[in-house]
């Protein structure tokens, strides 16, 4: 078994991507493991659930939904890191990666302190892969071969076996630990699916990979709002509004200002969701590629996934996201969106407006 791996620089976990390919080469561990080949369930939590506030699931808009979701620490930016990360079952790592962050935080009294970022991929059956991110500390004990990997932010393979319950290593500068399932035995409701990359069609809500008690105490930390506690990043619908939008000629996926995503909030899971690229860059400088304009939609209607091309010109009303009632946010402006045919809409934003009637040559067109 050949891994084929790929470093793309987009954040989060799809910086390491690695596809498992049969070929006739020699043996290798990937080849004589047993792997289970029904579903498989984790025996043990991925990090220490004393030590996280909560699960934040997949699918926060970036300007797409992100294919994962992660665990805030109740203490961060703590040196050495201290909160344990533990293999969920018994498995093959199969790829890692090793880079260098610095505490950015203005009440942390280490500011500007640097610290090792690692990134792991269990493989646990013939189709499930689990990804770890943001890794502060390996425990070399069970990792030694990682232990001269350079920190140069590439993904490298691996051919290492653990058990359940290993202690893989720690979290504590970091104030996360992205936690993802890759599982190739589904694919995800993406009307075009080559335009996403790696695993991103393959992302499972890890909530399915519990059982109870293990389960109960996880569900315990969900911060959605109801099920799927673990996300969801797949809205397409043909023929609808609802979904995952790019410029025509876009030939990446990190190209972020050709994107517009039309979908429902990652935690408040009834409130409809715009995230529009255009101000990003697609080329980062020190800067960074920026952020998303991200918005609500004031009255939370009309629901993206019923408008179709019959319903012509729709105008949504954009307030900020967040807790307080609708009536209370200032308006940010408005969104004129038009279904044109069942694949592709035209879309325009007047930022600061109360109302729109018609588009003007600012408009811009997007296709699946």
């Amino acid at each position: 078994m050949e891994i084929r791996t790929l470093s793309i620089p987009y954040r989060g976990l799809t910086l390491l991507i690695g596809a498992l390919i049969a070929s006739c080469e020699s043996e290798s561990i990937l080849d004589t493991y047993p792997f289970p080949k029904e579903p498989v369930f984790f025996e043990h939590a991925p990090v220490d659930l004393a030590g996280v506030s909560s699960y934040v699931p997949m699918g926060e808009p970036n300007v797409m939904p992100k294919d994962h979701g992660g665990f805030p620490l109740k203490n961060a930016f703590v040196l050495p890191a201290n909160v344990p990360v533990f293999a969920v079952a018994s498995g093959v790592i199969i790829l890692a990666g090793h880079g260098t962050r610095h505490i950015n935080h203005p009440s942390a009294p280490n500011q500007g302190q640097a610290y090792d970022d690692y990134q792991l991929r269990l493989m646990i059956s013939e189709n499930v892969i689990v990804n770890y991110a943001h890794i502060s500390a390996l425990n070399f004990d069970v990792l030694p071969e990682l232990e001269s990997l350079p920190a140069d932010e590439v993904g490298r393979n691996f051919e290492i076996v653990v058990e359940s319950g290993d202690i893989l290593g720690w979290v504590g500068p970091h104030p996360a630990m992205d936690f993802s399932v890759t599982d190739r035995s589904l694919q995800l409701n993406f009307l075009n699916p080559a335009r996403y990359p790696g695993d991103h069609i393959y992302s499972a809500d890890i909530y399915s990979y519990f059982k109870s008690p293990l389960l109960d105490q996880m569900e315990n930390i969900a911060a959605r709002d109801a099920p799927p506690w673990g996300g969801k990043i797949d809205y397409d619908i043909e023929g609808r509004i609802i979904g995952n939008w790019f410029r025509p000629g876009t030939t990446s996926f990190i190209q972020w200002s050709r994107q517009l995503a039309i979908v429902y909030d990652h935690l408040s899971s009834n409130r409809i969701f715009i995230a529009d690229g255009s101000p990003m860059n697609d080329v980062p400088g020190i800067e960074g590629p920026g952020a998303p304009d991200v918005w609500w939609v004031k009255g939370n209607a009309p629901r993206p996934e019923t408008i179709g091309v019959s319903d012509g010109i729709v105008q949504y009303t954009l307030i900020l996201p967040g807790p307080l009632p609708d009536e209370s946010k200032p308006v940010q402006g408005v969104m004129l969106v038009e279904m044109i045919d069942e694949g592709s809409i035209r879309v325009e934003v007047f930022k600061g407006s109360l109302s729109a009637t018609a588009f003007t040559t600012a408009a811009r067109i997007y296709e699946r």
